[in-house]
């Protein structure tokens, strides 16, 4: 029922409304809930209080909205408060795209609501929406092989999940396969193993030459629903209604801070985040506790009163979910000091219990970080493997920098990931404390060891 305004309640909404966004603008200034006590040691609750202020004063964060630039402003904000040497923001170039009003509806043969999301970056329906039957297959041989049914039908790809790898193909050309058999638009299964009906959204990508159409994410149980109805040769018909819209390039930034080296404070280590969400739930793992856990790190380096010996270098990056634009924004900033840089550790798989590191070099770098892990054990974040590290702080390796991924026990990251779940509640604590003290342990070590990683060569460009 709607309140009309009387002059008392229009004061107090203005009052209310004004100190709501005091604590957005200053999120790293208001009164923040007590931490839980972990037992884990050297934790103060820093972790904790920040990922918490960024879930609850911020929210979701995609690049280039208001709240992205929120974002910004509070991580530079915690940043000062937390003690930080110094603290700037970079300019990052991003693609906009909003989402708008959206649903999804089965019309016949019996009519029930769809829960859905649309994909990042997916062009709207237009105002009518789209209505057409429902063509369903499992996978993208199915569709090369029914191929011609596809024409004037909305395409759904019901797949199996096949791990993330394999099983997020769906989501990023989907739309482009299903479009080159002529279909009006694309539905496919949410990408994750488990569902209690909600539904996972992410980038997708038009490729070039193909008609652009609308894409949207079904929960596993309405793809499900709609897959039997056709298996009945029933012939389900869904309407799809988005209002999503590129809007081409705008301004965004990467967030970045230093604790200043005591003895080689020109070489750097670098912790690296993404600061930047999709726009359902408050996106706490994914990557809200990455950036919570590497400003903690960094921040528990110097409460100790031993500054590490080279300056640790915390970079929270921008639009990382709609292509790594602030990871590649970064390394050309800093390409003409690639070589200060000595090390890049990032964390971008939730706040879940630490194992290791993986390493992106060579067979010596991951016996030295192997090394520098051992004491380690106690958080159980001792194992240490050549790997990939992370997208943002990959496009590093470029310069010759040794780059390093935190590993943790990730079995349910992707029930939560991408969808309206992914919210503090999902996150244990405890975990996030010994992420904590895993990521500061190897820190400590990369910033204050004599001997560096081994690089290395930098790519060279291609010959003309």
């Amino acid at each position: 029922m709607a309140l009309s305004p009387t002059p008392a309640r229009g004061r107090r909404l203005l009052v209310v409304t004004t100190l709501l966004m005091m604590g957005v603008t200053n999120g790293a200034q208001a009164q923040a809930p007590a931490a839980p006590v972990t037992g884990v040691p050297g934790d103060d609750g820093f972790a904790w209080r920040t990922l918490s202020g960024l879930c609850d004063l911020v929210g979701g964060r995609p690049a280039g909205s208001p709240q992205m630039k929120k974002a910004a402003e509070w991580a530079v904000a915690t940043f000062k408060e937390a003690g930080f040497d110094s603290v700037w923001t970079e300019p990052v170039t991003v693609p906009v795209w909003t989402r708008g009003r959206e649903w999804a509806r089965c019309t016949a043969p019996v009519e029930f609501d769809l829960t859905m999301l649309g994909l990042g970056l997916s062009d709207g329906t237009g105002p009518d929406g789209i209505e057409a039957e429902v063509m369903v297959v499992t996978s993208f041989d199915e569709l090369e092989k029914r191929g011609g049914e596809a024409n004037g039908r909305i395409v759904l790809f019901n797949m199996p999940w096949e791990g993330y790898g394999r099983t997020v193909a769906y989501r990023s050309k989907g739309a482009s396969e299903a479009a080159k058999h002529g279909a009006v638009a694309c539905l496919i299964r949410s990408v994750t193993p488990n569902s209690l009906a909600t539904p996972h959204t992410g980038m997708m990508r038009y490729a070039d030459g193909v008609p652009h159409i609308p894409a949207a994410a079904l929960t596993v149980e309405d793809a499900g629903r709609l897959a039997r109805l056709a298996e009945r040769g029933l012939k389900p018909r869904v309407k799809l209604y988005m209002e999503a819209r590129n809007l081409g390039d705008g301004p965004c930034a990467n967030v970045v801070a230093d604790i200043r080296g005591a003895k080689w404070p020109e070489q750097i280590v670098l912790l690296g985040a993404h600061l930047d969400s999709w726009d359902v739930g408050t996106c706490a793992h994914d990557d809200g506790a990455g950036c919570a856990m590497m400003m903690a790190a960094a921040q528990m380096l110097k409460a100790d009163g031993q500054r590490p010996a080279r300056t640790v270098r915390v970079v929270l990056y921008t639009a990382e979910e709609i292509g790594v634009y602030g990871g590649r924004a970064y390394r050309d900033a800093h390409r003409d000091e690639g070589d200060r840089h000595v090390a890049a550790l990032e964390s971008d798989s939730g706040a879940f219990a630490p194992r290791g590191f993986s390493v992106e070099g060579d067979s010596l770098a991951v016996l030295r970080v192997r090394a520098m892990a051992a004491p380690l054990a106690w958080v159980g974040a001792d194992s240490v493997t050549a790997g990939g590290s992370g997208a943002d702080v990959h496009p590093l390796t470029d310069l010759g920098v040794p780059c390093l991924g935190l590993r943790v026990e990730g079995g349910t990251y992707f029930h939560y990931h991408h969808s309206p779940a992914d919210n503090l509640d999902k996150v244990d604590p405890v975990l996030l404390a010994k992420d904590v003290a895993a990521v500061a342990g190897l820190a400590r070590a990369l910033a204050n060891d004599p001997e560096t990683l081994p690089r290395k060569l930098p790519a060279q460009p291609a010959p003309r």
